[in-house]
């Protein structure tokens, strides 16, 4: 009685782990399943910029990451420093991931190439405990996420097109999104 029972159980939840869809993804899945066998780094690069607003210059690395299965860009990741740093320098500290210089980590994760979802994480000298989260539908904010932090202004569709344009790869229609 007890095999019966418990060959039961078994089959019902192979049955009902199959029944679930597995095309159905929240955004915040897509950040927490990175597969390294699916998902590579494309190329890291670390310049000298300034901020249009402010004329404050700082150096940023950003790290593109692409998911060479679904032939879709999936992470920007993008450290700004708080200063200058030589190029030497912080290419090192980011081969080692040791004494890494103080810096804003802003994270834009795409979804059929379009955004759909950026976290910011200010640097420990500006808030220790703050972050920020922003969700996207359509290069529009539907939602966010404030945690001891105030959005500075940032116009992230802007600075995801920016990437995406540098890249060179296009946003899929609606059309491709509806059919995945």
């Amino acid at each position: 009685m007890k095999k019966l029972v418990s060959l039961i159980i078994a089959g019902s939840l192979i049955l009902l782990s199959q029944a679930q869809n597995p095309k159905l993804q929240f955004i915040d899945s897509i950040n927490n399943t990175i597969n390294a066998n699916k998902i590579i780094l494309l190329f890291a690069e670390i310049r000298d910029t300034m901020d249009d607003d402010t004329g404050h210059k700082y150096t940023q690395r950003n790290s593109y990451y692409f998911d060479w299965v679904h032939k879709e860009l999936r992470f920007i990741d993008v450290y700004r420093f708080d200063t200058i740093q030589k190029k030497h320098a912080a290419e090192r500290a980011f081969r080692k991931q040791k004494e890494i210089p103080s810096g804003t980590r802003i994270l834009y994760t795409f979804f059929v190439n379009k955004l759909v979802k950026v976290k910011v994480t200010p640097s420990n000298k500006q808030c220790v405990q703050c972050f920020g989260e922003y969700f996207f539908f359509n290069d529009e904010l539907i939602s966010k996420n404030e945690v001891n932090f105030t959005e500075q202004e940032i116009n992230f569709v802007k600075h995801a097109t920016f990437f995406l344009t540098r890249l060179q790869i296009e946003k899929k229609s609606d059309e491709l999104l509806a059919n995945k």
